[in-house]
């Protein structure tokens, strides 16, 4: 989807097409801008910028404060939408996913046909445009979809295609080659694909196990499946988030850290799962990576996993930090007794702790409201820099 929730809200308020407009974060006191759209973007807009600055660079922007619930509507409608071309459909965040039409479509020119469609409806039915990428596999699908926006159609159908597109381009325009994988290559001296392509020695000295798979990328070559991905088999929950900028106050990482177990704990309820090992990592401000973990006979709720997780993270030598993250692995699902007894008598005493715990973030931060349902994967990020921009204020 092109700006996506700039795009619902301009779909729902037709006066705000022609106008650059910002959407913040979901709650109006955490100033940080999510996404934009294309007007604003010219005018110097983007997403994680503060409001202040937002405000200073584009005064004449609409700014919206996020709805959360009604983009996760709308993509249920978009997701419907979808699969009703695909064999399978790998949906990757609210605005974006992956169709295999291999069986669906037949050929080339059904599946063209597929992605004009696709947009057409979209358009028409909801109201909002997309881009859309044909091709051979996930790695050139993707770059496709990326290559015409807004509301585009581009198609790569060879790994030869791929190459002759790509070829000139920045390293980090290839999609799954991350800021880290780029710093090694930038080090040595390589900066496009044609360079990953004829110095496949040097990558591979630099980025040891990881070089076959970027080589690969470089070539067009990507042997990834599209996967329907079921919260209900997942074996792990983790969620991560980097800050805008590093973090040496040892308390708001704490509080961060409760948000991110928050979370957690929140998408396991939902599929009745516990878990059986606890992981904290992250990386410094030098981008050096940092992890911990235990194994545990149980998680029962946000405040022991934070208290886990941080007693794990108080042996790890203290630095400033940019990116910090939790994983609960070992899921496995929740006797169906004791997620009775639970729910009937052995949850309150915890949910008091926690709502406790968050009454007092909101305090320290100067929030509006922070409710146990407020933190999720799409809303912790601006949370979380929210605190970072107040953290020491009264």
């Amino acid at each position: 989807m092109d700006c996506y929730y700039a795009s619902v809200e301009m779909r729902d308020d037709p006066s705000l097409r022609d106008k650059p407009v910002a959407v913040l974060s979901p709650a109006d006191q955490i100033q940080v801008v999510g996404t934009c759209n294309y007007p604003a973007r010219a005018k110097g807009l983007h997403s994680g910028m503060s409001l202040s600055e937002a405000r200073r660079v584009c005064p004449d922007a609409v700014f919206i404060n996020g709805d959360m619930r009604k983009y996760r509507s709308v993509t249920e409608e978009l997701h419907r939408l979808w699969s009703e071309y695909a064999d399978v459909m790998e949906p990757v965040m609210l605005d974006e996913a992956y169709l295999d039409v291999t069986e669906s479509a037949g050929d080339v020119d059904e599946a063209r046909r597929f992605a004009h469609e696709i947009q057409r409806r979209v358009r028409e039915e909801m109201g909002m445009g997309c881009s859309v990428g044909l091709g051979y596999n996930m790695v050139s699908a993707k770059t496709g979809s990326e290559e015409m926006k807004p509301d585009g159609y581009f198609e790569i159908l060879s790994p030869q295609e791929f190459i002759e597109l790509m070829e000139g381009r920045d390293i980090g325009e290839v999609n799954s080659i991350g800021p880290r994988t780029s710093e090694k290559l930038l080090s040595i001296g390589i900066r496009t694909v044609k360079d990953v392509r004829e110095r496949r020695d040097e990558v591979a000295s630099v980025l040891g196990a990881q070089a076959r798979r970027i080589l690969d990328l470089a070539d067009g070559i990507d042997e990834r499946a599209v996967t329907p991905r079921s919260p209900e088999d997942a074996k792990s929950i983790s969620r991560s988030l980097t800050f805008l900028k590093d973090v040496n106050d040892y308390w708001l990482l704490s509080d961060v850290v409760f948000l991110i177990c928050v979370d957690i704990e929140n998408v396991m309820e939902k599929h009745s799962k516990t878990g059986g090992g606890v992981l904290i990592s992250g990386a410094y401000a030098d981008r050096s990576p940092f992890a911990s973990n235990k194994i545990t006979k149980k998680c029962s709720g946000p405040v022991e996993l934070h208290e886990t997780a941080m007693s794990m993270f108080d042996e790890i030598p203290f630095r400033p930090v940019r990116r910090i993250g939790v994983c609960v692995y070992n899921l496995v699902r929740r006797d169906s007794r004791q997620t009775t007894l639970d729910s009937l008598m052995g949850r309150s005493e915890d949910d008091g702790k926690v709502e406790e715990r968050l009454e007092s973030i909101r305090r320290k931060y100067r929030m509006g409201s922070l409710k146990r349902n407020d933190v999720d994967r799409d809303t912790i990020r601006s949370i979380a820099e929210h605190m970072r921009t107040h953290r020491g204020r009264p």
